[in-house]
């Protein structure tokens, strides 16, 4: 999905008057899929990693992406732009992600913890 929206040509784009609105839809796209992805991680038996593992690996994945996707638009595509402060977007929805994982961390381990024992 992210993907899809990095670089498909949209027919009617939505234009938004508020000024940086699209940095909040990447802070909240990345948010989103740093979550997705640290949770597949970490919950995945045949994966097998820890938290912080889960988190590391997701991290890089999704800032190295937020760059390959911007890098991409402005290679591939006449009719979008590259903007680096869509890295900076990016990066900040996945560190903020990184974040709210560190907060949370003890319910999330002791929650995998009680679904392994009720196996």
């Amino acid at each position: 999905m992210v993907t899809w929206a990095s670089l498909a040509k949209f027919i009617n784009p939505v234009t938004f008057t508020i000024e940086g609105s699209d940095k909040i839809g990447h802070f909240i796209a990345y948010f989103t899929l740093t979550i997705a992805w640290t949770l597949f991680f970490f919950f995945s038996e045949k994966m097998n990693k820890s938290l912080k593992q889960s988190l590391i690996i997701t991290s890089m994945i999704c800032i190295l992406y937020g760059v390959l996707m911007e890098v991409l638009q402005a290679v591939l595509t006449t009719y979008r732009s590259s903007d680096w402060y869509d890295v900076v977007a990016n990066t900040s929805g996945t560190i903020f992600a990184v974040l709210v994982f560190v907060v949370f961390k003890s319910r999330i381990v002791r929650f995998k913890q009680n679904k392994q024992e009720v196996r």
